[in-house]
């Protein structure tokens, strides 16, 4: 096939923002919070089921973004066109989706992912037999995300222990210690569930700290800033074998509201706010909360940019319009710390123009942020530096358009 070479593996799967703080909301309203958290295990073992498939197509990630509406049913739309940073999902999402238990709410998730997958399938080359079986593993694991480390024995090789990780239904992980001996692998000790990432990156990273000192096993849930000093310890002698942790099946008696009905939309057809042509969706990475930048006028961070990009546009300034031409502007604008950012690429911004609209992907620092109660001063400094990155990006674009003629 002509460009096979340049073909990426399609092996990950994502709901954005992908974390936050804990026992906080993640999004502004709880529906779009419960939908983005259950995602994490689902997102999670629907990715570790592709990579068995080994699809290929433009892009190896699928990234949804999710908004609050008043209908009834969830709405699905999937971009078919292709583009270079990432396949494009959106889904709106109404009040009861914060009602439903997490078994359907995980069933949920299961579903607007495979719909898209499915709606993507004719135009990437991929069979959707090869598809449905990615689901079967998924619904095979009850839409769970596991992983397990290797054993590591103790220094007279008597007993081995390793870390067991699972995805909540909370949106973070839960790292557990389990210890057996090495003869007979009878399970003799396991810790209590400890909150751990929800990333495998994250879970290898932490299994890579699990160690034995002075006959106990200890392990880092969450090695890197701000958690790093924080450790698990068992004492296999003391042979407490504590439950395993509940993931996704914590509702007891609970009755659950009825899943709401997925609906289909054309890409696009939505409005994202009330600032035509402009659409700014902002995320964080990990160790970062949705609430840690506030609002600005009573206007929140991304629709300020929006409305300041909306007002620099309307001067076209640096005859910039000439190369948007009219067409609606999406920003990805994302905050990642420096022990973070390496997985999304690197600090800057990445910009293509399609037939349909222009797309921006702007990765920016987030230390400033990182400890929360940002005065106004620096959210304001923020923006304004943001606005100037993307406008100076446009100007540079024009610019070489203009050149060319």
């Amino acid at each position: 096939m002509e460009g096979r070479g340049k073909l990426a593996v399609f092996s990950w799967i994502e709901f954005w923002p992908s974390g936050g703080w804990e026992n906080q909301l993640w999004t502004d309203d709880p529906a779009t919070d419960a939908l983005v958290k259950s995602a994490c295990r689902v997102s999670q073992a629907y990715s570790d089921a592709l990579r068995v498939e080994r699809f290929e197509g433009p892009c190896s990630s699928l990234r949804f973004s999710s908004h609050l509406h008043d209908d009834d049913a969830v709405q699905l739309q999937v971009s078919t066109g292709r583009h270079r940073d990432w396949e494009h999902g959106v889904v709106f999402v109404p009040e009861v989706v914060a009602e439903l238990t997490a078994h359907d709410r995980a069933r949920l998730v299961l579903d607007l992912i495979h719909g898209a997958v499915v709606e993507l399938a004719p135009h990437r080359g991929w069979s959707l037999e090869a598809v449905e079986r990615v689901r079967a593993r998924v619904l095979a694991q009850d839409m769970e995300f596991v992983w397990t480390s290797p054993w590591k024995a103790n220094p007279n090789r008597s007993m081995t222990a390793r870390a067991t990780f699972r995805v909540a239904d909370d949106g973070f992980g839960r790292a557990v210690i389990e210890v057996r001996e090495r003869t007979t692998e009878e399970l003799i000790a396991r810790s209590a569930p400890a909150v751990a990432y929800n990333s495998l990156s994250n879970f290898r990273a932490s299994a890579k700290t699990l160690r034995w000192v002075d006959g106990t096993v200890q392990l880092v849930p969450r090695p890197g800033t701000p958690h790093g000093q924080v450790f698990v310890s068992l004492d296999p002698v003391l042979r407490e074998i504590h439950s395993e942790p509940l993931v996704g099946r914590t509702d007891g008696a609970r009755v659950s509201a009825a899943r709401p009905e997925i609906v289909r939309a054309p890409y696009g057809s939505h409005v994202q706010d009330s600032t035509p042509g402009i659409t700014v969706f902002h995320g964080f990475g990990v160790g970062l909360r949705a609430g840690c930048i506030p609002d600005i006028d009573g206007v929140g961070f991304a629709e300020k940019i929006a409305l300041e990009m909306f007002d620099r546009l309307g001067s076209d300034e640096g005859g910039i319009n000439k190369w948007v031409d009219g067409l609606p502007i999406e920003i990805v604008l994302e905050h990642h710390l420096p022990d973070q950012v390496e997985d999304f690429g690197t600090y800057g911004i990445r910009m293509r123009r399609t037939p349909k609209r222009v797309d921006i992907v702007v990765l920016r620092n987030a230390s400033w942020c990182a400890r929360g109660g940002v005065e106004e001063p620096l959210v304001r400094r923020e923006m304004t530096q943001v606005v100037e990155q993307v406008m100076e990006a446009l100007t540079t674009r024009t610019m070489k358009r203009e050149k060319r003629r």
